[in-house]
Parts: structure tokens; sequence; C-alpha cells
């Protein structure tokens, strides 16, 4: 996997020296969920996504993104003793890589493009607990992980075109392949290894706008 990374950093810088360098993209996703589920759980989830491109050739872009995800979630649990605590985990999650973006326009207003893309991850998970017979909340996570590793993905989008190649863009999530390491000891030295495909198309969706600018 970390090959396959590797050699995909080094195919986009190929392309980025051979640019046109006439055009410059700009862009960002946002994406916000809110989850209300049973046994009083809640969660919401937070996503920011900044991109920069160059145009290599006639709607083919070469680019660097970084993903930058916050989510909080809580659940309410009581025990044979009717005891009850609330557990409440917090996760971040960053992501910086490069993709490669074909965009096809079917008019002045509409276009879809598809965005490959490949990079390193990390994210971090810390659960905090409330317990409700002493009132008491543990400023100190009584459980928490680390993952890193790598990631391909393929995110497939709608853009609509407002004025001067600015516009808004729709996606409804894609594929992803995952590469990571995760452990949960308080010294770290101690991982198990995991490999995932993910398919979350039409399971999510991201807004955001992004301009184009020639020169």
């Amino acid at each position: 996997m970390k090959k396959i990374i590797l050699a995909t950093f080094a195919l986009l810088g190929v392309m980025s020296v051979n640019a046109q360098k006439n055009s410059i993209l700009l862009g960002t996703d946002f994406s916000y969920k809110r989850v209300n589920g049973f046994d009083n759980k809640k969660a919401n989830e937070f996503t920011f996504s900044p991109i920069l491109a160059y145009e290599v050739a006639d709607n083919w872009f070469v680019g660097a993104k970084t993903s930058l995800s916050y989510s909080e979630s809580s659940e309410k649990t009581t025990d044979a003793s009717l005891v009850t605590v609330k557990n409440k985990t917090k996760d971040y999650t960053t992501k910086v890589g490069g993709f490669v973006r074909y965009y096809h326009p079917f008019s002045e207003t509409f276009g879809i493009y598809g965005d490959l893309g490949a990079g390193y991850q990390q994210y971090r998970s810390d659960v905090t607990v409330r317990d409700y017979s002493t009132g008491l909340t543990s400023d100190t996570p009584s459980k928490r992980a680390r993952e890193y590793g790598y990631y391909i993905d393929f995110v497939p989008a709608l853009f609509i075109n407002f004025k001067n190649n600015f516009g808004l863009n729709v996606s409804f999530g894609g594929v992803e392949w995952n590469d990571t390491k995760t452990n949960t000891a308080s010294d770290y030295k101690n991982y198990s290894k995991s490999k995932d495909f993910d398919f979350n198309f039409g399971k999510s969706i991201k807004v955001g706008v992004t301009k184009k600018f020639s020169f």
C-alpha cells in the first residue's frame, strides 16, 4: 500500500512539472452530520476539506487536498445495579494527500467530475465517562485509541457553475481503501493492522464551493 501511495505522489509530481500553468483551482467541501439513535445515543460530525490544484490539460487537474474531521458522540447506559453512566467520545481525523480530477461539462452551468486521491491519515479517539450515581466526570479519557496509515479513494461529484467558473460542488460519497494501524495501549507500542474497503456512495453528502482562476 505504501509503495502505491509513493508511486501516486511521484506521478502527481511529474504531471505538476508539465502543467500548463494557466489555471488554478481553489475550493473546499463542508459536511455536517447529526444522528439521534437508540439508547439516548447522539452524534455530531463536522468535516472541512480544502483543495488546491493546477490544470495540466483540458479539464484535467492535479492537486493537493487536506481533510479535517471532528465528531462528538454520547451514549447513556444503565447496568443491573441501576447505575447510569454516560460515555462521551471525541474523534479527530486528519488526511493529507494528492488527487487527480477529470471534469466533464454538460453545459455552461452543469458538469460532473471524479477525484482519484491517495495520501496519509491519522485518527484519534478519546472516551470519557460520567457516573450519574456520583455526579463525577473523569477528565482523563478512560479509553484512548490512535490510528494511522494510508488511503486511496475515488469520489464523483456534481458541479453547478454560477458565474465565471465559480460554483457549487455536491458529492454523495464514494469508495475508499484504507491500510491502517490501530493501538489502544497507553504506551502506543502495541498495534493491530487492518485493511478495509468502504463503499459509502449514497450514504453521505458533502457541499462546497470551487473557483477556477485562469491567467
